[in-house]
């Protein structure tokens, strides 16, 4: 091996030296931002996030207005066409939009049925209310002084559970030991988490209601609140 190509050859190794070097002093950092997040949560809010994109976009309820669902979680999976009077019992003639899965339907935390003019159909029908992989989901009540869930004018219509521009979404764990993170979404499609090792539902109950929240977690939070406490995850 002549001068030269030995110079080439510790500058090669060195570069790698380096390289290999930077790689261990990071990936620590990569595992410890990782570890611990909620995986099926995260995967389940963006669910939420393309059904509602989809139901503004389409109509699904067919009230000829362009307005995303405000009301609920299961509403995306159990609400029907109102091109179909009624939400009927028989599928065929009349099938739910089932825009999310149905076990994010039944982990929908908020217990409370919104009828929609007679155009949702009951979860019960459906399935029987139960987290999912550890994660209950609840949509949020407003964005500041913004209230989600308005009358957007409808035809038929069909009361208080839709918003033009918005909507909000958070997902809990269902007991402490299940997950320590607290994750939101909005039509941003960007999600949020806070630390938060309390167990937010003490109880038990399934569906817990949204009373075992603390009440910041059902309002969308201002950019300097999510600045200050929350971390954003894409």
């Amino acid at each position: 091996m002549n001068t030269q190509q030995g110079s080439s050859f510790w500058a090669i190794l060195l570069v790698v030296l380096v390289v290999v070097v930077l790689v261990i002093a990071v990936m620590p950092n990569l595992l410890t931002s990782s570890r611990g997040l909620p995986q099926p949560g995260w995967t389940s809010l963006k669910s939420l996030a393309c059904a509602q994109a989809d139901f503004r976009a389409n109509d699904r309820d067919w009230n000829h207005v362009n307005d995303f669902w405000a009301g609920d979680v299961k509403g995306l999976y159990t609400m029907t066409s109102a091109a179909v009077k009624g939400a009927g019992e028989d599928q065929t003639l009349d099938p739910s939009i089932k825009l999310i899965e149905q076990a994010v339907a039944a982990a929908d935390a908020d217990p409370i049925w919104i009828s929609a003019g007679g155009e949702n159909a009951p979860l019960s029908r459906f399935a029987v209310p139960s987290a999912k992989a550890g994660y209950w989901y609840a949509a949020m009540r407003a964005d500041g002084d913004a209230v989600y869930r308005q009358d957007t004018g409808g035809d038929p219509p069909m009361g208080r559970c839709h918003n033009l521009q918005r909507f909000g979404y958070v997902a809990f764990p269902a007991r402490a030991e299940d997950g320590r993170y607290v994750c939101i979404i909005n039509e941003s499609n960007v999600i949020y988490c806070i630390e938060d090792r309390r167990n937010l539902t003490p109880g038990g109950s399934a569906p817990p209601g949204l009373g075992v929240l603390p009440p910041e977690y059902l309002n969308w939070p201002s950019i300097e609140e999510r600045n200050r406490s929350w971390r954003r995850l894409d």
